[in-house]
């Protein structure tokens, strides 16, 4: 009984002193694992939170972004939309059979400025289309005179203006320095001249010999809607004419009536012939407190019908010119 009860007596102290001394070093070690599974937890919440934050900055950008585009398309909307009513607001005023000392916008593209609002306002030139030179009409000389006030020598002056009439006239004869179906194969165009009229301005970059550079300078000042030959001096502009007056300078002299120019800035005399006054060109500039800017070009035929109404012959956007700042516009008139 005694050795019995000394072994249970040692197992059993035994098996306390076991549990007494293992006890201990686990507790220990779930503290560590519950102490690593929150410090994980930590960091994965610190992660999730900033990739939230992260994509709620970037949400927020987008949706800013968006916001801005949205903004700049309405305004872009509101200043295209009242850059056309400047359009339709020159053709009311050319309708009203004002008598020409009485129109509110002159024949030779003379900028005229309204206000809208405060901050906001239009510009509004009218130009008859007899000032400016016709493509289909010119005759030689004309087109030279040009070519030589835009500072082409006088060769490039005979070479382009004789690849233009050779691109616009019905025959296949080519001119001393012009081009034709020929001429045409040897550059790689096998299309050839037109040999027909000019439909729109953007046909001189089809005609061979005319450099980029000439016809973006040449530009301005030419049409396909103008129906005379020559220039109206009641519709030219100041730089046209001094631009014929130095070209006409470097040709051989011409005899007869109207050879000379009255003085040397005005429209030479052998150009000059009167236009009907039919066919104009319209161009609005709006200008919006916002900041934002259009500009619509028009073509309007007067009377194009038997009842009178005006037909829009072309229709565009037209590029914004440099203006050097926001107009005074306090003392406008309103549109």
């Amino acid at each position: 009984m005694r050795a019995n009860s000394s072994t249970g007596s040692s197992v059993n102290g035994t098996i306390g002193r076991s549990e007494f001394d293992q006890r201990p070093g686990k507790v220990c070690e779930d503290v560590v694992e519950v102490r690593c599974d929150r410090g994980f937890v930590l960091i994965l919440v610190i992660w999730l939170t900033a990739l939230l934050a992260l994509l709620a900055v970037g949400f927020a950008a987008a949706v800013q972004s968006n916001l801005r585009l949205t903004s700049s398309a309405i305004q872009s909307a509101k200043a295209e939309a009242a850059a056309d009513s400047g359009i339709q607001l020159a053709v009311l005023s050319l309708v009203s059979g004002a008598a020409p000392a009485a129109r509110r916008f002159a024949f030779d593209g003379t900028k005229v400025a309204c206000a809208i609002d405060d901050q906001s306002w239009l510009a509004i030139k009218v130009q008859d289309s007899g000032g400016r030179i016709s493509l289909n009409l010119a005759n030689e000389r004309l087109l030279q005179a040009l070519f030589l006030g835009l500072g082409a020598t006088l060769d490039a002056a005979s070479r382009a203006t004789d690849s233009i009439i050779d691109y616009r006239d019905a025959d296949s004869d080519r001119r001393p320095n012009g081009a034709e179906k020929p001429e045409y194969d040897a550059a790689g165009r096998p299309l050839g001249p037109k040999n027909g009229p000019f439909d729109t301005i953007e046909e001189l970059n089809q005609v061979l010999g005319l450099e980029p550079e000439m016809v973006a300078k040449m530009t301005p000042f030419v049409t396909v809607h103008s129906q005379t030959a020559g220039i109206d001096p009641r519709a030219v502009t100041n730089e046209l004419a001094e631009l014929l007056a130095r070209g006409v300078q470097q040709l051989p002299a011409r005899s007869g009536p109207g050879a000379l120019a009255t003085d040397p800035g005005a429209l030479p005399a052998e150009f000059v012939i009167g236009s009907p006054q039919r066919v104009l060109f319209v161009t609005s500039e709006s200008h919006l407190k916002s900041g934002a800017a259009f500009v619509r070009e028009a073509v309007v035929e007067l009377q194009s019908t038997r009842d009178g109404v005006p037909a829009v012959k072309m229709w565009k956007r037209g590029v914004l010119p440099y203006t050097g700042g926001a107009h005074e516009n306090g003392d406008l008139p309103p549109c």
